[in-house]
């Protein structure tokens, strides 16, 4: 983990220490959270899904052969192990990766408190969910508009349905995220995050496939739905409320425990 001293973060003992202002102290982070090397490598690795998803849409017969098609698929349950890694990795680093680092000492020692602490680190998480879906997005747009043009729906339709989804899965990704970032100010392994996270990723459409009840709080559940009613003609755009719903109550629950764990451990 980086050991990066970040500004505003000089120990109490030093003297009387004032917190640096919120925006250099978010720039600060992002570029902590998402410049690391590994970030960039499980970018690449997200970006390639709509490539491969393109190749083997190429030349074959079916209601996907178009870019918004390789959207769909690139944004199905099976990819989304691909799709949430970006933000499965800084959650893990956020605490639990700091504690171990011992640069979260620091940050406790100053007059960062809980609150603004936890905006630091939601900020960041959030940032990842975003640049993971608009890279996902962007990379098929290009390889299918390219290989397999745009299709019945014309270029304008796609684009408006292709930020729809954009949007949504940023959210979807968001309330993950800080559940896991709940998790990460739970315990001192970053290793323990990343499980949990690839775990939720990878068995939720699998659970949700055996007992379909689950799928409701599950946190990939409906995704299938709400991709076939966002790509239907007519497209219907509130198939993808209930999850936001979900979505959000993730973001909150998560917050709300993080929040809880880092003011008692501050106390």
């Amino acid at each position: 983990m980086s050991t990066t001293v970040r500004p505003g973060t000089a120990p109490r003992a030093a003297g009387r220490a004032t917190a640096a202002p919120l925006p250099r102290l978010l720039r600060s982070e992002l570029e902590l959270a998402l410049a690391r090397p590994r970030t960039a490598v499980v970018l690449a690795a997200a970006a390639a899904v709509p490539v491969l998803a393109t190749l083997a849409l190429a030349g074959g017969p079916g209601d996907l052969t178009h870019a918004l098609g390789v959207l769909v698929v690139a944004l199905s349950e099976p990819a989304a192990f691909s799709l949430g890694m970006p933000l499965v990795l800084v959650a893990a680093d956020a605490f639990a990766g700091e504690r171990g680092s011992g640069t979260l000492d620091g940050l406790r020692l100053s007059p960062v408190g809980p609150g603004r602490l936890l905006l630091l680190k939601a900020s960041a998480v959030a940032c990842a969910a975003t640049l993971s879906a608009l890279v996902v997005v962007a990379a098929a747009l290009v390889a299918g508009g390219l290989v397999l043009g745009a299709g019945p729906y014309g270029t304008g339709v796609t684009l408006g349905r292709a930020l729809v989804l954009a949007a949504w899965v940023t959210g979807q990704l968001t309330g993950l995220g800080l559940l896991l970032l709940a998790l990460s100010a739970a315990v001192r392994r970053p290793a323990v995050v990343v499980a949990t996270g690839l775990a939720a990723l990878t068995a939720a459409p699998l659970v949700a496939t055996v007992l379909p009840d689950a799928a409701a709080v599950l946190p990939s559940g409906h995704w299938h739905e709400v991709l076939a009613a966002v790509t239907a003609v007519p497209a219907d755009t509130g198939a993808a409320w209930a999850t936001r719903v979900r979505a959000a109550g993730f973001a909150v629950a998560g917050a709300g425990i993080a929040l809880f764990l880092l003011t008692r451990r501050d106390g």
